[in-house]
Order: structure tokens, then C-alpha cells, then sequence
């Protein structure tokens, strides 16, 4: 199988880390996008022309990062990263839900600047006092109790929030955004996984990604 993208995108990058949690990078292909971005072969396979996408072995594909990350996370070999626990299993469907869905958007503004577009400045004021805190004051009603998203281990809602944890992090630093101390469990959360193995190597992809997209001057 070829998982087609880059780590630039905080949803390709999400499948590449379950990958890792499950210990099944060497199962799957890191490919780019056949063809070229925007190319026929890109829209055949992804009528939107966006990233990522699966292709599997019989040929067909499959779209959508955290569709994708559950496909990968039933049919590989590796730790099930779906919680067995049905409630826990829902949650973690929730948080990632909430990140693509509320957060994604809310920081939409910071992401045109930060990629060469344009925000007008009430935008910009609009997602720094209101969107993004409300983003993250509904997700932090649903992570869990623990060190992890969900549970007492790695599950597809933390390849979720890392993935989309490194963009903000940037932002924070270039547009002077505010930190997490005001939900304390993503605070917690953050201060235990973000020097882990599967984080590290997770900035390291997109530092790397972006460089090769834009020369590397993110902050």
C-alpha cells in the first residue's frame, strides 16, 4: 500500500504517526502525490485533489486522514490503537472530530499567514480571542482523566491532536498566541508527551516537509 502526501498536512502526518504507534512504518509506502499535486492522476485518485489518500493493493484508494488511520489501524499488524472499550472508542472519535471540525477551522486565519495567503485583521482578532479558546475549551470537555488523550495509552486521538498540536505550536511562537495553561488537561497532556519519542520524530517529518516546500522559515 502507498500513503500519498507529506507531512506538511497535519492529516496525512496523523496517519504517519499511527503508523508509528503500531509500529508499522515499514508496512505502508510513504509515497508523494503521483502525478504531481493538482495533476489528472491526483484528481483520479482523490476527486478533490487534496492529501492524503490510500492507495491499496487492488488498486482502489481511500481519502480522508482519520478514515485512512482506522483502515490502517484494523488491518495492519501492531497494537490496536482503537480503544476496545466502546465509550473510550467513541471519545477518541469525538476529540479527533472536534480537531478537524472546530479547531481546524477556528485557526484557519493563522494558517493563510502562515503559508503566504491573507486574513484581515478582524479575522485574525476573531481567532485569537474567540474561536480558538472556545476550540479548545470544547475539547478539553472530552480528553480524558489521564496522560493520554484517551485511556492509558497511544490511540488514533493522539496522532489526531499531535498532527495538529505541531501547527500550533508555530503559530504560537510567530503570532504570539496563547498557551494551554487555561485547560489544564491538554496543559497535562502536552507537558507529557511532547518530548516523547513518537512526538519527536513527528516535528522532525514536518520540520523537514515544510522545509522542503518552503525553505524552512516557519517562525
Amino acid at each position: 500500500m502507498q500513503l500519498c502526501g507529506h507531512s506538511v498536512s497535519p492529516y496525512f502526518e496523523r496517519v504517519v504517526i499511527a503508523l508509528d504507534m503500531k509500529g508499522a512504518l515499514d508496512q505502508v509506502e510513504l509515497a508523494g502525490v503521483p502525478g504531481g499535486f493538482k495533476s489528472d492522476e491526483h484528481f483520479s485518485l482523490h476527486p478533490m485533489g487534496k492529501i492524503p489518500f490510500l492507495i491499496k493493493d487492488d488498486g482502489t484508494s481511500i481519502t480522508e486522514g482519520q478514515v485512512i488511520a482506522e483502515y490502517l489501524d484494523r488491518v495492519l499488524d501492531g497494537p490496536d490503537l482503537t480503544p476496545h472499550d466502546f465509550e473510550q472508542a467513541t471519545q477518541g472519535r469525538l476529540i479527533a472530530r472536534i480537531l478537524d471540525l472546530y479547531y481546524a477551522e477556528a485557526v484557519r486565519p493563522y494558517g493563510r499567514l502562515a503559508f503566504g495567503g491573507e486574513a484581515t485583521d478582524a479575522e485574525v482578532e476573531k481567532a485569537k480571542t474567540q474561536d480558538i479558546p472556545a476550540a479548545f475549551t470544547y475539547l478539553e470537555k472530552y480528553m480524558g482523566e489521564g496522560l493520554f488523550a484517551v485511556g492509558d495509552s497511544w490511540t488514533l486521538a493522539d496522532a489526531a491532536l499531535i498532527s495538529h498540536l505541531y501547527w500550533y505550536g508555530a503559530l504560537k511562537v510567530r503570532f504570539g498566541l496563547e498557551g494551554y495553561g487555561r485547560w489544564p488537561k491538554l496543559d497535562t497532556y502536552w507537558n507529557h508527551v511532547k518530548d516523547t519519542d513518537i512526538v519527536t520524530r513527528s516535528f522532525d517529518r514536518v520540520k523537514h516537509s515544510y522545509d522542503e516546500f518552503f525553505g524552512g522559515d516557519d517562525n
